[in-house]
């Protein structure tokens, strides 16, 4: 896999505003090569996953290479870890040393084999704690792309094995929505950087910014057993009196 790049950027973004689904940037390890990331100089490695393609570009002093597929031609995406296997073979080695020198010796006390046993569990501790991960294609032609990273300290980037394996899948997923003719092809040039370290994830529809989420109404819990119904109102019998009216007296009778 090579050298191990320092992690400087570990981005997915399922929505793709961002220009990028995917967007991987590592920068070369050591201190000339910090002081030169200072400068804007450092090399830089990136790998780049749109919807329609995926790239990966390598960039130096002395130059650039880039090299761009489209999705349909991706015969495979990669990924995973190493561990420092030699760190495990010097603790059983420096173990060891320090027992068969105690008994070479005929120490009284068991010196050699105190140190050997502090610098194996050194070795033990080194080998649990330095991962390095890798991820990149394969194109259908047979040729790889890509890197092998370990944590950036400086840029706070800490990618586990989880995220690879979330990364993967993500990007399968547009591979094979791609060869099924389901996606858009879409590239850009620029991509946003959210965060050293993000994942983006696509979300319904939100209220507009700033207007608080309007509140649910509430349940309405239905009675057990049901209230009683209201009583009828019973019509009174005998009915009320008629109106009353004025009398008034006759006028006198016409005349006959």
């Amino acid at each position: 896999m090579g050298t191990a790049w320092v992690l400087k950027t570990f981005q997915v973004d399922e929505t793709g505003l961002t220009g990028a689904n995917v967007f991987v940037e590592a920068r070369q390890p050591g201190l000339f090569a910090f002081l030169l990331n200072l400068m804007g100089l450092d090399p830089t490695a990136t790998l780049k996953v749109t919807k329609g393609s995926i790239s990966f570009r390598v960039s130096k002093l002395s130059g650039m290479t880039q090299t761009s597929t489209s999705l349909t031609q991706i015969g495979s995406f990669q990924g995973g870890y190493k561990k420092p296997i030699e760190f495990l073979v010097m603790a059983f080695v420096f173990f060891a040393i320090g027992i068969t020198t105690d008994i070479t010796a005929e120490m009284d006390a068991p010196i050699f084999t105190i140190v050997g046993l502090v610098i194996s569990l050194i070795m033990v501790a080194c080998y649990a704690l330095f991962k390095h991960l890798f991820i990149g294609f394969e194109t259908s032609g047979g040729a790889y792309y890509g890197m092998t990273f370990k944590r950036g300290i400086l840029n706070n980037v800490s990618v586990d094995i989880d995220q690879i394996e979330y990364t993967i899948a993500f990007i399968n997923g547009l591979i094979g929505s791609a060869s099924l003719g389901g996606s858009t092809f879409s590239e850009s040039l620029n991509v946003t950087k959210v965060a050293n370290q993000a994942i983006i994830k696509s979300t319904p529809a939100l209220a507009p910014l700033g207007m608080p989420p309007a509140p649910a109404a509430p349940l309405q819990q239905q009675q057990y057993p049901p209230a009683p119904a209201a009583p009828l109102q019973q019509q009174q019998y005998p009915p009320a009196p008629a109106q009353q009216y004025q009398q008034y007296p006759l006028g006198p009778a016409p005349p006959q």
